[in-house]
């Protein structure tokens, strides 16, 4: 049997076992109460560090409604990626596993191969309404990271963008905000699985003027107005799932696909270096039943996907290699120890590929 037939196989025999008599309908996994299924709203933003969010630490920070979903919910301050570049992150983010098992190791080029099974897919399988909705070309479907989606929004114009690297063509986050609320209409036949990427952080730093004004003219000024703007576009997407009431049936996870180099080591922006300022970041998982608490123990990216289905009550795919973080939010522990690696050296200037292992007291 083919290997993406394989899988398809496994998954549906997967949510059959799931859905047979005596397994209990979606369950709130940290209270174990049984609920209608929870709608799932993914956001991943590019290039966010952890340490330039207000609930992170960081004073200059104006990220108001970053901070407050970290309030009520689990704010994992020792998380890291797999690497500091967009589509490998968003490979291993949407697989739960690492690059050295889906092949993804840099942004053009690579291609995530079909038989992965992806988040999307598990939770269309579900019954779930997939919507996936980004910011940058980097995750066109044509890299194969669309898969398991109803609705793909890339749809970007090439003709635009002649002669630049494909990480220049990208849309604004009010767009891609735009349009998952249009998508986010209510259908109260199914839960819905939304992921939104904001690409803005990224270079060129370029916040509407409103959102640069008060911090300095710097990289690192530019930087954080950034962050600021998108912020105000979570509040936006937010805002508009509170009000009808379907943000208190949604589980809501913020995350960092990697983080930004201002300078640190002598590098600019990201890719190159796996120090904390481009691996470590942000990961905030909220909704019903998860308890606001601050989590210190090592977690990865690969997590994400795990914990999410975890917590709505469907089994991850066997071929995932993150675990669910469920069991830190009641306290225990896991002793997660965290990969990264940057392949970006060997593949654009003939260096040394880097690789690194952490465990939250120490890196190698």
């Amino acid at each position: 049997m083919p290997r993406r037939a394989a899988a398809a196989a496994g998954l549906a025999l997967a949510v059959a076992a799931a859905s047979s008599p005596g397994c209990s309908p979606v369950r709130d996994r940290l209270s174990g109460r049984t609920a209608r299924p929870l709608n799932l709203l993914l956001i991943s933003i590019d290039t966010l560090r952890a340490d330039h969010l207000g609930s992170y630490g960081y004073g200059a920070a104006r990220t108001p409604h970053l901070d407050a979903l970290a309030a009520r919910g689990l704010r994992f301050s020792q998380a890291t990626t797999v690497a500091p570049l967009t589509l490998p992150a968003h490979a291993s983010l949407m697989t739960g596993t690492f690059p050295g098992y889906n092949g993804v190791r840099d942004n053009g080029g690579f291609y995530l191969p079909e038989e992965q099974v992806t988040l999307a897919e598990t939770l269309h399988a579900r019954g779930y309404r997939t919507g996936g909705f980004v910011g940058s070309f980097v995750l066109d479907s044509r890299w194969g990271i669309g898969q398991g989606f109803d609705r793909y929004f890339d749809d970007f114009d090439l003709s635009k963008y002649e002669g630049v690297g494909m990480d220049v063509v990208q849309r604004r986050g009010d767009e891609v905000v735009a349009e998952a609320l249009k998508w986010l209409a209510p259908d109260e036949e199914k839960p819905f699985f939304a992921w939104v990427h904001l690409y803005d952080p990224h270079t060129p730093y370029e916040a509407p003027e409103s959102f640069r004004a008060g911090y300095p003219a710097t990289p690192a000024g530019a930087y954080d107005a950034e962050i600021a703007w998108t912020d105000s576009l979570v509040g936006r997407l937010l805002d508009g799932l509170a009000g009808d009431g379907r943000l208190d049936h949604t589980l809501v996870i913020a995350v960092g696909d990697h983080g930004e180099s201002l300078g640190e080591h002598g590098e600019q922006t990201h890719g190159f270096f796996i120090y904390d300022a481009t691996v470590r970041i942000p990961l905030i998982v909220a909704g019903p039943g998860v308890p606001a608490r601050e989590v210190g123990d090592q977690v990865r990216i690969v997590d994400v996907m795990p914990t999410a289905l975890d917590l709505l009550g469907v089994p991850a795919p066997r071929e995932a290699q993150g675990r669910s973080l469920a069991p830190l939010a009641r306290g225990e522990h896991l002793g997660l120890l965290a990969l990264s690696e940057t392949w970006y050296p060997r593949y654009h200037y003939g260096w040394s590929e880097l690789r690194a292992v952490r465990d939250g007291r120490f890196k190698f």
